[in-house]
């Protein structure tokens, strides 16, 4: 290994809010842990990729380009099951190795070229039909093994008054219409079921490869295809109404529409 990145100041910080317990010593392992990984890989690092929580490293390898991911998240081995369930399906980068250690998890996989997000091709009709194609596979397929539910969390940031966690520009949505969402949330676990998710199909987590969408990060949760889609929907939307796409979607999908635009609505007011 011929440099040496570091993890970028605004991960660190936003690790240290989330888990702060633990920031400070996952980032001198992470550190040190990337060289090592890179001997093992015969590997030499390219860039640090952006990233919320993690430490997204790009490198180049004699067998081809990997993505080097750690993270901090206790929930990261079961992001990995999600992300070797997705590979599995061909929806998502091959992953070559999981390795947990005292800090978090690593996950070495494929980098997706061009690597574009799929909002770089909009909410038009193509587009469409190609998260359509990305996100059927993922239909009537169970979970890897029990997992958190994915109702759960929504239910616990609606009714999380000072909720933290949210994206640059938000605020938490007001109570009447979290209320709102949380009587809708309850309709949909009663005819809800289970299953494989990927659970933050947000725009930069689908990318565009050169035989399709690939689905990156995944959360970690047992869920559904249909919240998938409403998820999808809101942050592709631009000056389209997400019902709208994520009715087409669903159709497109093979799923219920009026399950998803139901997600659409819990999703927005959780601000996921």
């Amino acid at each position: 290994m011929n440099m040496r990145l570091r993890i970028p100041a605004e991960v660190v910080r936003a690790v240290a809010d989330r888990w702060p317990g633990n920031a400070a010593e996952w980032v001198t392992s992470a550190e040190r842990e990337l060289s090592a990984i890179c001997t093992r890989y015969h590997a030499t690092p390219q860039a640090v990729m952006p990233a919320r929580y993690g430490f997204v490293v790009a490198s180049d390898t004699p067998t081809g380009p990997l993505i080097m991911r750690a993270s901090p998240d206790p929930a990261g081995p079961q992001q990995a099951m999600v992300s070797q369930t997705l590979a599995s399906l061909q929806i998502a980068p091959k992953v070559h190795e999981v390795a947990s250690t005292t800090r978090g998890t690593w996950v070495i996989m494929d980098r997706v070229r061009p690597g574009d997000r799929v909002t770089d091709c909009r909410s038009g009709p193509d587009v469409s039909a190609a998260l359509a194609a990305v996100l059927r596979p993922m239909v009537g397929q169970p979970a890897p093994c029990p997992m958190p539910s994915l109702a759960d969390w929504i239910q616990g940031r609606l009714e999380d008054d000072e909720l933290a966690d949210l994206a640059p520009n938000r605020s938490v949505a007001p109570i009447h219409q979290r209320r709102n969402a949380l009587a809708i949330l309850k309709d949909l676990r009663a005819g809800g079921n289970d299953g494989l998710c990927h659970g933050d199909a947000s725009s930069g987590n689908i990318l565009v490869g050169g035989n399709g969408l690939m689905l990156i990060d995944p959360r970690g949760m047992s869920g559904e295809v249909e919240y998938d889609a409403a998820v999808a929907a809101l942050k592709i939307a631009g000056q389209a109404r997400p019902g709208d796409i994520a009715e087409r979607l669903s159709r497109q999908i093979g799923v219920d529409a009026e399950r998803t635009m139901a997600w659409v609505a819990v999703a927005d007011a959780a601000r996921v």
